[in-house]
């Protein structure tokens, strides 16, 4: 293993179309940048230049779908990464109490972050994991374009002046959508039957109050990519679940909300499951309504019976057990508080 004088730290900020890179000296001098194009073949251009400043670390943040290509790719050939979160990349760049703000250098300062804080490595999913990911996201996308073409007919039909051809064309582009959806949902179990860590976790989940065979592809989806000995904590941090206030000396106190800074996905997935658990589950029902008597908005029970779902998922996947009506050890921990 290389010391780490010997290894040279780079920062990549990830947009959507491009990837600022900086490679941060040997010795005194200044950082080398570079802008690639973010797909396929600039990754790959970049993998090379990459190879020959090796060893290297490399620090990304984690920005929705845009970094995922980039980071698998670099894993595959080896290259060392590091996928930060964004909040606390953004902590750190504050500290460098920097004026300006552009892409080259926050790529600076990710070059920085890899230098001075401790590395932890990034383990890509498996191959078939990684399609389930793209699969569980566009089959969401299709579902919401679903929704929005039903609202959309609804609103054709209240009215008597909406002439015939639009409602029969909205007809037709709400049966192509539905025949789409049920191709990609159709391919998306196939993937997880044949994985037998994968069908394992979706039975898991199909065990658990409120989520059905419809919602539960969607949150193994998000949650596959996520690493192996992530805690229930950082799960909830992923999802933007985590609580989030603002308090100042004696005067400023502000409402406690969810973050919302994670995964909207995740969020979105584990939503309607948790409106059902609320009213069908005994406990989570006896939850929700412990915190609206104590002056919850009705809303704000759900999101809690979110984070509850999450903590119990990841419980029930380190366990490897069933949903159990009874709550036995780790499963009637999470749901206590």
């Amino acid at each position: 293993m290389p010391s780490i004088n010997e290894v040279t730290f780079v920062g990549i900020d990830v947009s959507a179309k491009t990837l600022d890179v900086t490679v941060l000296p040997s010795a005194n001098g200044k950082p080398k940048r570079r802008r690639f194009d973010n797909d396929g073949a600039a990754h790959t251009a970049l993998i090379l230049w990459l190879n020959l400043l090796a060893p290297v670390r490399v620090v990304c943040e984690a920005t929705g779908v845009y970094h995922l290509d980039l980071a698998y790719a670099l894993d595959h050939a080896r290259i060392a990464l590091m996928v930060v979160n964004p909040r606390r990349a953004k902590r750190f760049i504050e500290a460098q109490n920097r004026n300006t703000q552009t892409d080259a250098i926050d790529a600076d300062e990710l070059a920085q972050f890899a230098k001075r804080m401790d590395f932890v490595p990034w383990k890509a999913p498996s191959d078939a994991a990684f399609t389930v990911h793209k699969l569980g996201r566009a089959i969401g996308q299709m579902t919401k374009h679903h929704t929005a073409v039903s609202n959309r007919l609804h609103a054709a039909q209240a009215t008597a002046h909406t002439p015939n051809s639009i409602i029969n064309t909205l007809k037709r582009e709400l049966v192509f959508v539905e025949r789409e959806r049920q191709l990609l949902f159709k391919e998306c179990n196939e993937l997880i039957a044949a994985d037998p860590d994968m069908a394992n976790k979706l039975r898991l989940l199909m065990s658990t109050p409120g989520i059905a065979e419809i919602s539960s592809p969607a949150i193994l989806a998000e949650l596959i990519i996520l690493p192996h000995d992530a805690t229930a904590k950082a799960w909830t941090k992923y999802a933007g679940l985590d609580p989030a206030s603002k308090t100042s000396g004696t005067s400023v106190h502000g409402k406690t909300h969810i973050a919302k800074r994670g995964n909207p996905r995740l969020r979105s997935a584990l939503f309607l499951p948790a409106l059902s658990a609320r009213t069908h589950d005994p406990l989570l029902k006896a939850f929700a309504d412990r915190l609206v008597a104590n002056h919850k908005t009705k809303l704000q029970a759900v999101v809690a019976v979110q984070r509850k779902l999450l903590h119990s998922i990841h419980a029930m996947f380190k366990t490897n057990s069933i949903w159990n009506k009874n709550r036995p050890s780790d499963t009637q921990k999470v749901l206590a508080g």
